[in-house]
């Protein structure tokens, strides 16, 4: 908003009731029909005799249509004067700054005068921004240049309108199908990335249980080493414990004589040796116990590094699909960007013009409108269809043109044919074929 745009406005509706000598009692003078975008401009404008300035009267611009004086753009305050007399005879101006003003638009703008009541004293006459070459070639349009065609030019030129709409259409459609294959593509990668990440944290589990299992398997493996040489140590106390009575055996005369000599060593020998084999019986059967847990573990490992291959498999192959998925969506990507860019081809009649004696400027400027309004600005060209190779029998040499080789190969299955000279038998009865068949043999 222009200065001083803090301050309040008044403003009012505008009704039906409002007299329209109200409009005249400002009046702008030498308003252009076009003022160029983003630069300051200044209108000028005249108050009549009767009127009766205020300090808190403004000069706003509104858009043409407007109801109410709120619809304003931008306004500035209007310039105090001290002599009034001097004020109306003078013409007085009102500039406005390019910053608060509209850019480059095709909508038409007026300059309206409120006073300090919030009613409209006068109004401007229509006005745009558009830039010099906008103004120039519309000023060439507006010339005095009288331009004769034929009925059937212009005809021809809406037929081409109505074929063009068409096309357009069929490439909309065209388009949205392709935005849609483009979303099924992407909803499928994200349910192939969530399984994937599923698979993931499956393999990230197992693997740490088999970690787990490792290190317990080298826990059992060192109960199992300090076990074995537990039973070594016990086998070699037993030896030393039995070689002095096999010793004392073999120099005596008789085993009489040795329980004679030694019986109390005797018989410690004795316990000593069941609690040697007592604890040797214990010592294996901890060593079997410790044998099979370690079994248990290795069967249960090796089904963890089956199921860890089979699942870095299948993720593998979700690896592939999604890369494949991920290439199609970027050729759909590529198809809908081909399809955005490039413009429709069409060709223009310089010829086709005005009617004669029927057409006035305004119609002429109709039939002369941009023929491609309504089209979207993507096209892409039609997809051929890759002509499918046409089977045929192998038998009958019968063609058929749009059938898949199993519904050719079923067909095929369909004839009675000879399996030694290849006749089709498809009209005879199945004795006269079997006749036929065994007359080979002989």
């Amino acid at each position: 908003m222009a200065d001083g745009s803090q301050q309040k406005v008044t403003t009012n509706t505008m009704h039906k009731s409002t007299p329209r000598t109200a409009f005249s009692q400002v009046v702008f003078r030498d308003i252009p029909r076009c003022y160029p975008p983003s630069t300051p401009i200044t209108c000028c404008y005249t108050l009549t005799p009767p009127f009766q300035p205020h300090n808190r009267d403004w000069v706003g611009v509104f858009k043409v249509g407007w109801s109410t004086t709120k619809d304003y753009y931008t306004f500035v305050w209007v310039e105090p004067c001290v002599d009034v007399g001097e004020q109306q005879a003078a013409g007085r101006q009102a500039c406005f700054k390019d910053y608060y003003l509209p850019k480059d638009d095709a909508d038409f703008y007026q300059f309206c005068y409120v006073d300090s009541s919030g009613q409209v004293c006068g109004a401007s006459t229509p006005f745009c921004f558009k830039t010099p070459t906008e103004q120039s070639a519309e000023y060439t349009l507006d010339g005095d240049l009288l331009v004769i065609t034929t009925q059937d030019q212009v005809d021809l030129s809406l037929r081409e309108k109505a074929t063009l709409r068409e096309a357009g259409d069929r490439l909309q459609e065209k388009n949205e199908a392709l935005q849609e294959a483009l979303r099924e593509e992407r909803r499928q990668v994200a349910v192939l990335t969530e399984q994937k990440r599923q698979q993931s944290k499956e393999m990230s589990e197992l693997a740490g249980e088999l970690s787990e299992m490792k290190d317990q398997k080298e826990r059992l493996e060192d109960i199992l080493r300090q076990q074995l040489q537990e039973i070594d140590k016990l086998k070699v106390g037993i030896f030393f414990v039995s070689f002095p009575l096999v010793f004392t055996w073999s120099s005596c005369p008789s085993p009489f004589v040795l329980q004679q000599e030694n019986p109390a060593e005797s018989t410690q020998s004795s316990d000593d040796d069941d609690d040697d084999d007592e604890h040797l019986l214990q010592s294996e059967l901890r060593l079997r116990e410790a044998q099979a847990v370690i079994a248990d573990k290795e069967i249960m490992m090796e089904e963890k590094e089956r199921l860890m291959l089979m699942m870095k498999r299948h993720n593998d192959e979700l690896a592939q699909e999604n890369r494949n998925l991920r290439n199609d969506v970027e050729e759909l990507r590529r198809m809908l960007e081909e399809l955005r860019k490039a413009p429709p081809s069409h060709t223009e009649h310089p010829g086709a013009t005005a009617p004669p004696g029927g057409l006035t400027q305004s119609d002429a400027a109709e039939t002369q409108e941009p023929l491609y309004d309504n089209i979207p600005v993507v096209s892409i060209a039609e997809d051929d269809d890759q002509d499918q190779p046409t089977l045929s029998c192998r038998h009958c040499l019968e063609s058929f043109p749009g059938m898949t080789r199993a519904e050719v190969e079923q067909h095929e299955r369909s004839h009675q044919v000879c399996p030694f000279c290849t006749l089709i038998c498809d009209n005879m009865a199945q004795s006269v074929f079997e006749d036929h068949v065994y007359s080979h043999e002989m």
